[in-house]
Order: structure tokens, then C-alpha cells, then sequence
């Protein structure tokens, strides 16, 4: 390698085809990017990546770091493959073939397969990845292979909505789950909250990153609660860090101040049963495993997001103006609101000719 000479392509391409294939592709990635950024391992490209300009929001850097992480296991368990250089459009798309398909979900047993919008995330971060890799500033890569990638999916949003049959019977087994670990109705109010208020699992449960050393959301406490008449006023905070208000109904906001009871505004919402965790409020995944435990009990597969999808479907049926779909789900654009409920309130071509044979 040392000795290659880099006089022109001719003479390059007689010295490399006597090299190891990867360290051929090191020795021309070195022609063409005399001046890149020197780059000796995985976990060295992932963090440059990941604090690269190119990633401003902190969320998103935990996501690719993670995203990353994954991909370099997946790529050394199943193809032996160490070296990201080594990686083809093949293995990128068995990868995301993979994520859609065989992936387990965490705290769901015997659950596997990412949803459309996760997979939309990571395949956005290896794009990103192979993007920045190939800039000349850099010259990791000698193709961008992310332009060439994508994952087929079947357009699953109707799966995501509940009925109201489903809703009650999801509260049942709340009620039961409740019963059996004599959680004091956490497991029905925890469902009742998120399908009531639309809210995100994120804004309410306790989030951290760098193993528990670094909080990202504290969770949910009584202090985020006011009276309003007989209504409560949650105030959560969304995406980039900004607030927004949700107005409870009555009957949900009895229940909440019922289950309250002499709580101070310091305390949480919903404690988690850990024992290390003891005093602190519920962490993302206590959340997951109790709606998972819900779940198993009811024998509906549904997640805290999929009561966010049926929240605002149910509100749009019910009379809700986009408007307040809007505020209250916390979306920055009409668009995204409109993806919840695109399919709510269209009648289908066949009304149009009953209505025709009518007049025969």
C-alpha cells in the first residue's frame, strides 16, 4: 500500500488487482480522495457522522448514533462484514428487509417487524450516512449507495386505527391487568390518558440516553396539570422542545384528580415499579410494557401510538376541527394532521350509483 504509486488510473489499476478486495477499495478511495478525512474504523465514522453538521437536532443524533450501531451488528453477525466500505446495496437492502420483518419489538414478546414510520427513520439515517461518507472532504465511500435505497411497504394506516368496540375491550383487560399485579389502576389510567389526550408516549413517559446518565424528558408530574372548571390542562412538551396545552374532558379529568388524591405537584403522574427506579416517574419502556401487558390480556395488538391514530380519528368523526387535531396532537404542519385522517369522512364511488339506480 505504501508503495502504490499514484501516477494515473492506468498504473493504479495494475497495482490493485494484486491487493486484498478491501484494500484495493482503500487504495482507490486514496486516489480519487487524496485529502479526505482518515478514517480507521466503524465506531470512528458513526461518531464523525453523528457529530457531523449535517445532524443539528440532539434527538436525531441519539437515533443515527443508535441506528448506526445496529446496523454495523447486523452487518458483522449475518454477513461477517466489519468494514462498512465492504457493505453493498444487497446487504443494505437485506438489512431493511430485516428491520421490516424479523426485527424484534422490544417489550412485545414474540412481536417482530418495525412499523412504516420507523423504518422510514432508519432508512433516512443510513442514507444520510453513505451521503456524508462519499462527500470529498471525506471519501469513505467511493458510491453513494443511500441514493439507490428503499423498502417497499404496504400502506398499513388503517391498521393503526382502533374501533370502539377495541377501545373498551383494551379497557377491560387495563382493568384486570390492574386487578392481577394490584398496580392501583396505573394500567387503566396510563391507557385512558394517552387514548384520551392523544399525547405522545415520549411526552409522558421518562426518557434518558448515555445508560441513564443523561435525562432527555423527565416524564409527567402532577405540577403539569391545572384546573379549569371542571376540566384539567395538561401542559406537555412535543417535539423540539415545544409546549403545548391539551384540555381534558370532565369525565377524564374526574378520574385523574380521583386517582390523585393527595399527591404533591412534585410527584409523578404515574411512579415506576422498578426498584431502582423507585420515586421516579415511568420510564419509556415501564410505558411499553404495560401497554404490552394490556395487550396480551385483551389479545389486540395496538401500541401508545396506535391510540394517538385512533384518538384523532375518532375526534375527526366526532366533530373535531383540523384545527385542534392540529394544536392538540402537536403537529408543526397541516400535512401531518391530515395523514391521521386523510381517509375520514370519504364516501365511496358505489353511494353515488345507489343513489343513481334510485331515480330509475
Amino acid at each position: 500500500m505504501e508503495n502504490l504509486p499514484v501516477l494515473s488510473v492506468e498504473s493504479l489499476a495494475v497495482e490493485v488487482v494484486t491487493l486484498p478486495l478491501d484494500e484495493a477499495r482503500v487504495a482507490l478511495v486514496d486516489y480519487y480522495f487524496p485529502n479526505r478525512q482518515r478514517i480507521n474504523s466503524t465506531e470512528q465514522l458513526i461518531e464523525l457522522w453523528v457529530h457531523s453538521v449535517t445532524i443539528k437536532s440532539d434527538q436525531t443524533r441519539r437515533a443515527y448514533r443508535q441506528i448506526g450501531y445496529e446496523l454495523a451488528d447486523y452487518m458483522q453477525s449475518r454477513f461477517g462484514i466489519s468494514d462498512f466500505r465492504m457493505v453493498t446495496l444487497f446487504h443494505l437492502h437485506a438489512y431493511l428487509a430485516w428491520l421490516k420483518d424479523e426485527k424484534p419489538v422490544r417489550g412485545q414478546k414474540n412481536t417482530y417487524g418495525i412499523s412504516k414510520n420507523t423504518a422510514a427513520k432508519y432508512t433516512a439515517a443510513i442514507k444520510s450516512l453513505w451521503e456524508w461518507g462519499t462527500r470529498a472532504s471525506i471519501g469513505y465511500f467511493a458510491i453513494d449507495l443511500g441514493k439507490d435505497l428503499s423498502i417497499q411497504w404496504d400502506d398499513k394506516l388503517a391498521e393503526r386505527i382502533l374501533s370502539e368496540r377495541e377501545i373498551a375491550k383494551l379497557e377491560k383487560a387495563a382493568i384486570e391487568v390492574d386487578l392481577q399485579h394490584n398496580t392501583n389502576k396505573m394500567h387503566w389510567l396510563l391507557l385512558t390518558l394517552v387514548f384520551y389526550s392523544g399525547v405522545r408516549a415520549g411526552e409522558i413517559a421518562r426518557q434518558t440516553s448515555d445508560y441513564g446518565k443523561r435525562i432527555v424528558t423527565p416524564g409527567l408530574f402532577w405540577r403539569q396539570f391545572r384546573e379549569d372548571g371542571d376540566c384539567l390542562l395538561l401542559t406537555v412538551t412535543g417535539k423540539r422542545n415545544k409546549t403545548r396545552t391539551i384540555s381534558l374532558d370532565p369525565e377524564t379529568s374526574a378520574v385523574l384528580l380521583d386517582y390523585r388524591g393527595d399527591a404533591s405537584n412534585d410527584q409523578p403522574v404515574f411512579p415506576s415499579p422498578s426498584r431502582r427506579d423507585r420515586g421516579k416517574p415511568l420510564s419509556d419502556r415501564g410505558l411499553r410494557l404495560m401497554m404490552a401487558e394490556i395487550s396480551a390480556s385483551a389479545g389486540i395488538k395496538f401500541s401508545a401510538h396506535f391510540l394517538r391514530h385512533t384518538h384523532a380519528t375518532l375526534a375527526k368523526k366526532n366533530g373535531a376541527s383540523d384545527f385542534d387535531l392540529q394544536a392538540d396532537l402537536g403537529h408543526a404542519s397541516p400535512a401531518t394532521t391530515a395523514k391521521y385522517i386523510h381517509h375520514i369522512g370519504r364516501v365511496g364511488t358505489s353511494h353515488a350509483l345507489r343513489k343513481k339506480s334510485k331515480h330509475r
